[in-house]
C-alpha cells in the first residue's frame, strides 16, 4: 500500500466519525471508524495498511514527540507514546508531517490548544484504537486470532514509501532522564507554555 492510500483511508475515517463527536474527536473514535472501513477490504489489503502504518509510526519515534507526550500527558511510558503516535496519525498527514519536523509545532494544533484548555481530556489523542485498527478489522475476515499477525510477517516489506532515517530517527526511544527534562524548555517552548504546570521534573 502507496502512503498516499494510506492517509486517504486515515481521512476518510475521520470523514467517518458522526458530527455529534464534536469538532475533534478522540482516537478511538477514528480507530472504530478506521477498523470499520478496512474490514470492507480484502484480508490482504488490511495487512498493506498495517505495513504501511508501521513504517509511517516509525517516523514519529522521535526524542520531540516523547517529550510532547510528557508534556501533554504529565507522563510517558512506551505503550503510551505508541498511543500518543497513533492519536497524532489520527490527527491527519498535514498535522502528523508538521509534528515529525518540528514537535513544538503541536502548540498550534486547535486540539493540543483546546486540551490544554481543558475543553477536550487531555486523553484525547491517545488511539490504541487507530495502532490496531487492522487487526480489529482482519478479525472480521477470520476467527484465527494468530492469522493477522503471521500474514503480516509473511508479508514482504516492499510495497509502500519509505523514508531515509535521519539522525533523529534513529533516537534510542528512552525518555525520562534529568537531561531530557531539561532539554524541554529549550526545545519545546512554546508547547510548554500552553501548560505552565507542567513543570519538568520526575516522570
Amino acid at each position: 500500500m502507496r502512503v498516499d492510500e494510506f492517509w486517504s483511508l486515515i481521512e476518510r475515517a475521520r470523514e467517518d466519525v458522526p458530527d455529534d463527536a464534536g469538532a475533534w474527536p478522540s482516537g478511538s473514535m477514528i480507530g472504530a471508524a478506521l477498523a470499520a472501513r478496512l474490514a470492507q477490504l480484502p484480508a490482504e489489503r488490511i495487512v498493506e495498511f498495517q505495513r504501511c502504518y508501521e513504517r509511517v509510526a516509525a517516523r514519529g519515534h522521535r526524542w520531540g514527540l516523547c517529550a510532547a507526550a510528557y508534556v501533554i500527558w504529565g507522563y510517558v511510558s512506551d505503550d503510551a507514546f505508541s498511543d500518543f503516535t497513533a492519536g497524532l496519525i489520527g490527527l491527519g498527514r498535514d498535522a502528523f508531517e508538521r509534528a515529525v519536523t518540528d514537535a513544538d509545532s503541536l502548540a498550534e494544533h486547535p486540539m493540543v490548544q483546546a486540551i490544554a484548555a481543558g475543553h477536550v481530556d487531555r486523553f484525547a489523542l491517545a488511539a490504541e484504537a487507530i495502532e490496531f485498527a487492522a487487526p480489529t478489522a482482519f478479525g472480521q475476515h477470520s476467527d484465527d486470532a494468530d492469522g493477522f499477525w503471521e500474514a503480516s510477517e509473511a508479508q514482504p516489506d516492499g510495497s509502500g514509501d519509505r523514508d531515509e532515517p535521519s539522525a533523529e530517527h534513529q533516537w534510542s526511544g528512552r525518555f525520562g532522564s534529568a537531561d531530557d527534562a531539561a532539554q524541554i524548555p529549550l526545545r519545546l517552548p512554546r508547547l510548554l507554555a500552553l501548560y505552565p504546570d507542567r513543570v519538568p521534573g520526575d516522570h
